[in-house]
């Protein structure tokens, strides 16, 4: 796991860094996407989810429409394909991308022809590559990331968490 600026940028994942889109291959010509954690972090608290499976779409169009209290906006495709699967909890519960966007928070799953060896040019990279870019864009847009947390069993409200208790 590679952490830059508190974001987490898991080592298995490849990603679209212009798009803020993690791809996770799941079986040859199927791919898991999310957001990433630095996009989480600048939408605040996701409050609405919706895609529209099946939905055949180029590379950097729109494949899912997320809602937040200061952020509404597109995720983009990070090559050409075809929604075949939404992510049924997000659905419910938009806020689990914001408090896990690389486990429970996926969004969607792709269909693509585009194999690994020809992502590249799409702008999809992995590995040190994808650090170093990604390092490059957090530093330029001063960008530091946060998550939602679970609300804990017996912790304390708000008002204690944010100004103490005496």
């Amino acid at each position: 796991m590679a952490y830059l600026f508190a974001c987490e940028l898991p080592d298995h994942l490849w990603y679209h860094i212009e798009n803020d889109v993690w791809v996770q291959p799941v079986a040859p010509g199927l791919l898991r996407l999310g957001m990433t954690d630095p996009a989480q972090t600048r939408a605040g608290k996701i409050l609405h989810f919706s895609t529209r499976p099946w939905k055949t779409v180029k590379a950097g169009k729109t494949i899912a429409t997320i809602e937040s209290g200061k952020w509404l906006g597109p995720v983009l495709a990070p090559m050409p394909g075809q929604v075949v699967e939404e992510n049924q909890v997000v659905r419910r519960k938009p806020d689990r991308i914001n408090r896990d966007p690389y486990g429970d928070g996926w969004l969607v799953l792709f269909e693509t022809d585009v194999t690994p060896d020809a992502w590249a040019p799409f702008g999809v990279l992995t590995g040190k590559e994808a650090w170093s870019a990604y390092r490059a864009k957090l530093e330029r847009e001063r960008t530091t990331c946060v998550r939602c947390q679970e609300p804990r069993e017996g912790g304390p409200t708000t008002d204690e968490a944010v100004w103490g208790s005496d």
